[in-house]
């Protein structure tokens, strides 16, 4: 399968990689002036969950860059891992100039898809959520894969969907396929703006680890932000992801945080995946106004995530080690 890549980010880099090494035709479209900082390729320092793979694995992509797309770019499936916030002015340039390929949008949703549908048709994209990351070193990207999920927005199956599909299947990262991918990243979007400002506070996972009061109240936090989706109308009891949030007994909300501290301490894909977690601003403090708005037009009370306001407004972004 011919496959386009917007940029050489984190998330594009890895998930070029593995379905390159899967024998299809990957491009990554880069800025201006990008392309020969790349002429070397990119050395993977991976740690893959993939069954059947070396579990770590140094090596290098040789990957395959341009600046610019030609006339009559033949692409089959073109992935879009961008920020939410960027993914319409994205389309926007490059819908035009791939007409006949579907798209792979493997980013979040907080909005719904009324600005997207104005420029594609639901039938040729997907959303995908990510399963990996990483943070780019001076010697490379050090990164994790695991799977990669995947949905139509309706619950459709249309052919952009079975591409994308196809394409993650022969890379063996085996898609989990969500019948509704907006609820499912509304939850995901929840738990991840939730958790963010208490690790702001703390400055950094293992501080936050420390800080057991910090702890009790990032898991209060994703808890209103998961009000907030189940005041959209999400059912919370069909992700199960969602229930460490909502352990109401000291006892157990002490098991939830040392099943927390326990993942980012020792879980080496759980480190890899949130190494990049405070490095953008602007995406935290987005995730962070987003629910804290929404909230507050459907009336959910929110008071520790209010509480973290001064934190956000704060927040300059950092490297964030492993």
């Amino acid at each position: 399968m011919r496959v386009l890549i917007i940029g050489a980010g984190v998330i594009g880099t890895i998930y070029g990689w593995a379905t390159s090494e899967a024998g299809h035709d990957v491009v990554h479209v880069v800025r201006p002036g990008r392309a020969s900082r790349l002429a070397q390729g990119v050395t993977l320092n991976m740690f893959d969950k993939r069954q059947g793979h070396e579990k770590k694995n140094v090596c290098r992509y040789d990957i395959k860059v341009v600046e610019s797309l030609g006339p009559s770019s033949d692409f089959e499936i073109v992935i879009v891992p961008v920020h939410h916030y960027e993914l319409v002015d994205t389309l926007k340039q490059f819908v035009p100039q791939v007409k006949d390929a579907d798209f792979l949008l493997l980013t979040q949703n907080w909005h719904g898809t009324k600005d997207v549908d104005l420029i594609l048709p639901q039938n040729r994209y997907a959303y995908g959520d990510a399963k990996a990351g990483g943070i780019f070193r001076d010697d490379g990207l050090v990164a994790t894969i695991s799977t990669i999920d995947v949905g139509q927005v309706g619950g459709r199956h249309d052919n952009c969907l079975r591409k994308s599909i196809d394409l993650f299947e022969s890379a063996d990262l085996r898609p989990t396929v969500r019948e509704n991918i907006l609820h499912y990243l509304w939850v995901q979007y929840a738990i991840t703006g939730g958790l963010w400002p208490a690790l702001v506070r703390a400055g950094s996972f293992e501080a936050l680890l420390r800080d057991r009061q910090t702890g009790e109240l990032a898991l209060t936090a994703a808890r209103e932000c998961l009000d907030v989706v189940a005041r959209r109308g999400v059912d919370l009891s069909r992700y199960p992801e969602t229930r460490t949030y909502y352990r109401r007994s000291f006892v157990l909300s002490q098991i939830a945080l040392m099943t927390l501290k326990f993942m980012f301490r020792y879980s080496e894909y759980a480190k890899r995946s949130s190494a990049h977690a405070l490095a953008d601003a602007r995406e935290i403090r987005t995730f962070y106004f987003d629910l804290l708005n929404t909230g507050r037009e459907l009336h959910v009370d929110m008071p520790v995530m209010v509480s973290f306001q001064l934190d956000i407004e704060g927040f300059q972004a950092q490297g964030h080690p492993m």
